[in-house]
């Protein structure tokens, strides 16, 4: 190895430059709350039932997984958004729910349950905001409980009306269709209920599928043959307002909805309130006597009700299609189901009637299964089913679509099914937050990696960056003047090439230069360029090895200093007084002209861009620094941050302090995955309470540290991947509500980290891999935003770093 000189700041050496400007210490954040809205979209498979009132949402099916990216039972198959974030109603149902309603503060749930939030309560159950409870002694069929179930509720709010199959409602024979006062819980039979031509008697209960109400009309759909003791085929309407005169008054339809010599079904029904029509969808070829395949519309004027056929749902030219979901929102019709065309258009799984034609709003994948109108208008509609992709979107199970796109319930960002994707690098952005990593979609915004969350909405910044194969990824982000850089792995930027970095200039994406040939994993800016650090030999076509400067005024790329290349990668980038720079990483020594030059460096040096350069020694400006160790190897230092004098390093390592690529030499000292460098003072290296895994990002707030990684315990205190270092006292809190309230997943003995840090004003934004942060579903980044005294969370116990 050649022989070359550096710089030693040896233990104990104070860096000779000003001490930081004293700071004003912010509140160590534990007694706010993590915010809901940056969920993921997804829901579990199986949406069957929806129900929407105002910003609420409440979603029924047979869903136990994947619901919000969260632990398997967290939504047991049943879910309330409302409006900003999802809520568990308890413990869920123990079989599947099949229909929702709401009625006030109250959500009642039917289906093929027997017991809700661990109460005994049969297929029917009502969540009034804190627990489960049965309701009116429950759904039964003594003679055939293997059938039994809740297909349909509907509420005028005064009575819950109750439809599927079943014989009896608490202590009174029904035959599948009953009302249940509210005010006083006593159970109606309206009429007798709808039956079947099972029996010489016809006394076997039919069955009930679909409810609408309209003013004092309740229209019923399913699949009977009589209803209160008229004959008809599967559908007809009750008045209401006869129900407290003992004899509740029905209307029939001709022969109802038939499928050529048996009865059809009725799986749907919708009523325009601007014209009180009804639209009945399901499995029959005719209604009322008029041929209609699967669908038709119910006109009642004051001389007469009549069906009209809108165009026959189809299964490749057969009748075999069957809608599942009909609703009326914005003026149209939509259509939802398992079918392949319409009339004469070819459409899968959802169309919209304009009053005139039909056509397709967005190609769906599968089928769907529930459509209800949503919004202060009801222009918009929830749709539910067993898709996955809408057009280029992923929407999996449930979306609200207007005429201006898609809306998700949940607006973090993802890759991929079931929550994937990671954020990287995050950057304060005024009142929002851009952010950076591995990622295609947020909410329902198609995403390059890259993207600015206002609060409210996505940007997509002109389509981020792209790589030749795969994904691109954002591995670092930083502002010099009025303009976002961009570093990763990636071979364009809004559809320009750009080579792993490039410049955002709040309209447009550019290259700087021509990029480096390898991955950029650290960005820092100082003295007006930028550096940046990676896993790459060339910057601009100059062989640099590792790290590079890009000059905005003469829009070149250089070397640092005499321009020495790392033996591996730079990972990290810390700026001490705006005139040194602080290179961490996995390295362990310097390369020049074919030759090793420097061993031992152990993953940290530091470079002073304020010293004069010899052109004859490659190593000018370059100090020693005391690094790290695993396992007696160089160490990784992941995270470097600046507060007051301090350097504060992370990685993944078991000793700190090491000095042995000059002399005096140093053995270090045990230091797990977090130390400390004291420039501005005595010049020491100390650790930094030890760490259970690694260190992946740290960001000064106030005279506070904070560190994400992979750890679950950092200096004795439980914190789950994101800690808070009270540097007065040496004191590590958790950031969240409870000690062991950070970051989570699914299954957190799977891979969940933090990775990336920003602080704003009021609160913390953190990204990584995870799907919930505080129990609060929040997929890959969080905003932590409240923060109390100290004093006002006595339920947590601070540990004291030695």
């Amino acid at each position: 190895m050649t022989s070359v000189d550096l710089s030693v700041l040896a233990p104990g050496t104070p860096l000779p430059v000003p001490t930081a400007p004293p700071v004003t210490p912010r509140p160590a954040a534990r007694g706010g709350r993590w915010l809901p809205r940056l969920a993921s979209p997804v829901v579990g498979p199986t949406v069957l039932a929806t129900a929407v009132a105002g910003e609420r949402v409440v979603v029924g099916g047979d869903f136990t997984y994947g619901t919000a990216g969260m632990a398997n039972d967290t939504f047991a198959r049943i879910a309330l958004w409302d409006g900003t974030g999802w809520q568990a109603l308890g413990s869920g149902l123990d079989g599947p729910v099949r229909a929702v309603a709401l009625a006030g503060d109250a959500v009642y749930a039917g289906g093929d349950f027997t017991t809700a939030g661990g109460v005994p309560a049969a297929r029917l159950a009502r969540w009034d905001g804190t627990a489960w409870s049965a309701v009116g002694g429950g759904i039964t069929h003594p003679e055939a409980e293997y059938e039994c179930s809740v297909l349909a509720l509907a509420s005028d709010g005064t009575r819950l009306y109750v439809g599927g199959t079943f014989a009896r409602a608490g202590d009174r024979d029904v035959r599948s269709l009953a009302a249940l006062d509210l005010a006083t819980g006593e159970w109606s039979d309206l009429g007798g209920g709808v039956l079947r031509a099972g029996t010489a008697d016809m006394t076997d209960p039919g069955t009930v599928r679909a409810l609408a109400l309209s003013g004092t009309a309740l229209h019923v759909g399913g699949s009977f043959d009589s209803v209160a003791g008229q004959v008809t085929n599967s559908f007809a309407t009750l008045d209401t307002s006869t129900l407290d005169t003992g004899a509740p008054a029905w209307r029939t339809y001709g022969p109802g909805v038939s499928d050529e010599e048996f009865k059809g079904t009725v799986h749907a029904l919708a009523v325009d309130p601007a014209t009180g029509d009804v639209a009945v969808g399901g499995s029959f070829t005719s209604a009322g006597g008029v041929p209609a395949w699967n669908v038709a519309v119910l006109r009642d004027t004051a001389t007469e009700a009549r069906f009209e056929g809108l165009g026959d749902v189809t299964h490749y030219g057969g009748k075999y299609a069957t809608v599942h979901a009909l609703a009326f929102a914005g003026g149209r019709l939509h259509l939802g189901g398992s079918f392949t065309s319409v009339g004469p258009l070819e459409a899968q799984h959802w169309v919209v009637h304009d009053g005139t034609s039909w056509s397709v709003p967005q190609e769906l994948d599968n089928v769907v299964r529930t459509l209800t109108p949503h919004g202060a208008d009801e222009s918009g509609v929830l749709v539910g089913g067993d898709f996955d992709n809408a057009g280029p979107l992923r929407v999996q199970h449930l979306g609200i679509w207007s005429l201006a796109g898609w809306t998700m319930l949940g607006q973090g960002p993802h890759s991929g099914y079931f929550s994937g994707g990671e954020v990287q690098s995050l950057l304060v952005d005024g009142d929002g937050v851009i952010a950076g990593g591995l990622f295609d979609q947020a909410g329902a915004v198609r995403l390059g990696s890259v993207g600015r969350w206002s609060g409210t909405a996505w940007d997509d910044l002109a389509g981020g960056v792209a790589a030749d194969v795969g994904h691109g990824q954002v591995f670092a982000l930083a502002r010099l003047g009025d303009d976002v850089y961009a570093a990763g792995s990636f071979s364009s930027a809004g559809g320009v090439p750009a080579a792993n970095v490039a410049r955002w200039d709040g309209a447009r994406w550019s290259p700087l230069g021509d990029g480096t040939d390898g991955d950029v994993h650290a960005l820092a800016v100082l003295g007006g360029r930028l550096y940046a650090g990676g896993e790459f030999a060339l910057a601009g076509g100059l062989l640099v090895g590792g790290l590079a400067v890009w000059d905005p005024q003469t829009q070149a790329w250089g070397a640092v200093g005499g321009g020495p290349l790392y033996d591996h990668a730079v990972n990290a980038l810390a700026v001490i007084g705006d005139r040194y720079l602080v290179v961490g990483g996995w390295f362990n020594g310097f390369n020049h002209l074919g030759a090793k030059i420097v061993e031992g460096l152990h993953g940290l040096t530091m470079f002073d861009t304020a010293a004069p350069q010899d052109p004859a020694d490659v190593l000018s400006g370059y100090f020693v620094l005391p690094g790290v160790s695993r396992y007696g190897a160089a160490g990784w230092v992941r995270a470097l941050e600046v507060v007051g004098g301090d350097l504060h390093v992370g990685g993944w390592f078991d000793q700190a302090g090491i000095l042995r690529a000059a002399t005096p030499q140093s053995p270090g000292f045990p230091a797990a995955n977090l130390a400390v460098w004291h420039f501005s003072t005595t010049g020491e290296w100390e650790p930094l309470g030890d760490c259970d895994a690694q260190v992946y990002a740290l960001a000064a707030d106030g005279d506070d540290l904070l560190a994400a990684g992979e750890f679950t315990t950092v200096g004795g205190t439980p914190a789950r991947r994101v800690a808070r270092l009270e540097r007065a006292t040496g004191t590590w809190w958790p950031v969240g509500e409870a000690p062991a309230d950070g970051l989570g997943g699914p299954d957190d003995d799977g891979y969940v980290v933090g990775r990336a840090l920003a602080v704003p004003t009021d609160g913390l934004w953190v990204g990584g891999a995870f799907t919930s942060a505080g129990q609060v579903p929040s997929n890959n980044l969080a905003r932590w935003g409240g923060e109390v005294d100290a004093e006002a969370d006595p339920a947590v116990e601070p540990v004291t770093c030695d």
